[in-house]
């Protein structure tokens, strides 16, 4: 290459590397992007109609957008019978994200609907691309792949999220497990937020609220209960055996001594 053109190169790669920080520092902000999704809707549709459906719809975002907007995030848009929103402090996400639970957990106790209706929620954060009334990047499509990986009524934050948590006392949570998403090599470590004060202790405890009740009938026998009331059985069927046997020959006998005597011998 001669020298000229060497010169042009150098000057692009210049000017490339100064677009680029503008870019960075105008357009891409570091955010905490949050989604959620509603789960029973379709049940609803299906089993109460679609005016109910559509009631439901309304009373998730009765709960859902005061608080996003009272936690200092941004609603962006609904996609079907979820959301998608963003916030500049991952406290504050996490804050939205609980209060949206606590939401759904008085709305399933009014009894409004016949079915129970829950929500999952998944965040990531990262460096994302601000557009007008959107958001765009890779980190969309992370915090989209927790939110999928959530169960219903539960919070998946990312290991990023987790680390950016100002006050990690202020809520329960802990790594829960590794999750592979799509279109990425590596694994992701999700950290599940527990907003259920009931399911806050039985974690603490190593236990779930999948747990099965204590037993209310007594335990079983131990098994050195058992063989003694098994013995105990086979003793009794082997002397009914034996009494059986011996009435039976005492009876041969008797039947025999009779036969061996003559009719002149039974006479005398």
């Amino acid at each position: 290459m001669d020298e000229s053109k060497q010169d042009e190169l150098d000057k692009y790669l210049e000017e490339r590397e100064k677009l680029e920080a503008v870019f960075n520092d105008k357009f891409t902000k570091v955010l905490t992007v949050v989604f959620t999704d509603l789960k029973g809707s379709t049940t609803i549709a299906e089993t109460e109609g679609d005016l109910v459906s559509r009631t439901l719809i309304k009373d998730q975002n009765q709960i859902v957008l005061p608080a996003i907007k009272e936690n200092n995030g941004v609603f962006i848009k609904s996609i079907g019978d979820g959301t998608l929103s963003y916030f500049e402090n991952a406290q504050d996400a996490v804050r939205a994200a609980v209060r949206i639970q606590q939401g759904m957990d008085g709305l399933n106790m009014s009894k409004k609907y016949k079915t129970p209706v829950l929500m999952r929620i998944g965040m990531h954060t990262g460096k994302c691309i601000i557009e007008k009334n959107d958001i765009a990047g890779d980190v969309v499509n992370t915090a989209s792949r927790f939110e999928s990986s959530a169960t219903a009524g539960e919070i998946y934050i990312s290991e990023e999220t987790y680390n950016s948590l100002s006050d990690k006392s202020e809520n329960y949570c802990r790594f829960i497990k590794q999750i592979t998403l799509k279109g990425k090599k590596d694994a992701f470590n999700a950290y599940k937020v527990f907003w259920n004060p009931k399911e806050i202790e039985l974690d603490k405890q190593g236990r779930s609220l999948d747990d099965k009740p204590a037993q209310s009938s007594p335990p079983a026998r131990s098994f050195g209960m058992k063989f003694f009331l098994m013995a105990v059985l086979l003793i009794g069927i082997a002397a009914a055996v034996m009494a059986l046997v011996g009435k039976e020959q005492t009876r041969d006998s008797r039947r025999s001594v009779s036969d061996s005597i003559s009719p002149a011998q039974s006479a005398r």
